[in-house]
């Protein structure tokens, strides 16, 4: 195995936390050419014994080459199959793209609504808007006009759900089933990168991870609500950033499960 670690398009401070932690291990920097989908490395990129780590478009591409080290399976990262498997997510409301703008134009246009994509594909970053934003904007995606709107086709799955006060949220990387860290991200609306080292908090995440996760290897995003914590949605652990989570630890917990 070797990583596969992305030396562009990522912030300064992971690529250097990345570029420690993966010291120990086998490992090279990719470079991706934006709108080539072309990827850039100093050797041939043989095989598909690959750790990544980097932007989702070189984790869709890792996806065609079959890399081992990629959990990044679209069947069941999507909001979809959360809500059927997973008991405590925080929003609902799945439908595509073509039915949201049919559903919306039944929706006071001041109505405010929480939206993101279905899949783990960041078309568009999880955002409150009014009903009277959101359907006018997805149109223009479904159109592909309007002042370089990102395309999305009609049947495209998206969450519409009520939006929730949310009082902190927490970033949990698991591997193998089990958390190996977690950090705050955010608490009152406000960005708070703050590493969690309360056990209680952690066993409360880690109960929440045994009832479901999408793929042993994965990234959990939680909210505390009206004290009770549910799980926003899951991520790709090979492309999620860090926040203050421990980069060396889950670095070094990804290489020995796949190199049990």
């Amino acid at each position: 195995m070797k990583f596969l670690i992305q030396h562009n398009l990522m912030n300064e401070q992971q690529l250097h936390q990345s570029e420690v932690a993966v010291k120990p291990y086998p490992h090279e920097f990719v470079g991706v050419i934006p709108f080539s989908r072309e990827i850039t490395s100093n050797e041939p990129l043989v095989g598909k014994e690959f750790i990544p780590y980097g932007s989702t478009l070189l984790i869709t591409l890792g996806a065609q080459f079959g890399w081992r080290g990629l959990h990044f399976d679209l069947t069941q990262m999507n909001y979809r199959n959360f809500l059927k498997h997973h008991p405590d997510m925080l929003n609902d409301n799945v439908m595509t793209v073509e039915n949201a703008v049919e559903w919306l134009k039944h929706v006071r246009p001041e109505t405010e609504i929480f939206t993101r994509p279905s899949e783990d594909l960041k078309q568009y970053s999880g955002q409150v808007m009014t009903a009277g934003e959101i359907l006018p904007w997805f149109q223009s995606m479904m159109d592909a006009v309007g002042g370089g709107s990102y395309y999305m086709a009609p049947e495209t799955e998206v969450v519409l759900s009520s939006p929730k006060n949310v009082d902190a949220e927490w970033r949990w990387f698991i591997v193998g089933g089990k958390i190996i860290d977690g950090s705050m991200y955010r608490a009152h609306n406000q960005l708070r990168k703050l590493h969690e080292d309360d056990q209680t908090v952690i066993d409360e995440a880690q109960a929440l991870a045994d009832k479901w996760v999408p793929d042993q290897c994965v990234v959990m995003d939680t909210a505390l609500v009206e004290d009770t914590v549910k799980v926003i949605e899951f991520n790709c652990i090979n492309s999620s950033g860090m926040y203050d989570n421990d980069v060396n630890k889950i670095f070094k917990a990804l290489w020995e499960y796949h190199e049990k």
